[in-house]
């Protein structure tokens, strides 16, 4: 089930109308992935969602869905920008991508 709360925040959040925002809400429950679909770090990150009251949390087309105890949709959030992102440096994961970028920069520079 589908609050009138999660329709309006959707709409509000995509920019789609309100009969939009519903078929938005009802393709990510039918369509969105769980959690353990995911790596470890956006893993960590729904699961902190989660924690918070108890709810549970689907993926769906850069948002997640949450959801209350009962199974209705409470609510859904934009996912970060990073979320889903892998980066690599040769043989490691890169976490901050931004962040390695301007080390990166700021170390070739002194090198010249």
């Amino acid at each position: 089930m589908i609050t009138q709360h999660a329709i309006q925040r959707t709409s509000e959040r995509t920019g789609l109308n309100l009969v939009a925002s519903a078929r938005f809400i009802r393709n990510g429950i039918e369509r969105g992935k769980g959690i353990n679909s995911f790596g470890s770090n956006e893993r960590s990150f729904l699961l902190k969602e989660e924690a918070k009251e108890g709810r549970r949390a689907i993926v769906y087309n850069g948002f997640y869905l949450l959801f209350s105890k009962d199974n209705h949709c409470v609510t859904v959030i934009r996912l970060p920008v990073w979320f889903g992102k892998k980066q690599f440096d040769g043989k490691r994961e890169i976490r901050n991508a931004r962040r390695y970028i301007k080390h990166y920069e700021t170390n070739e520079q002194e090198d010249i």
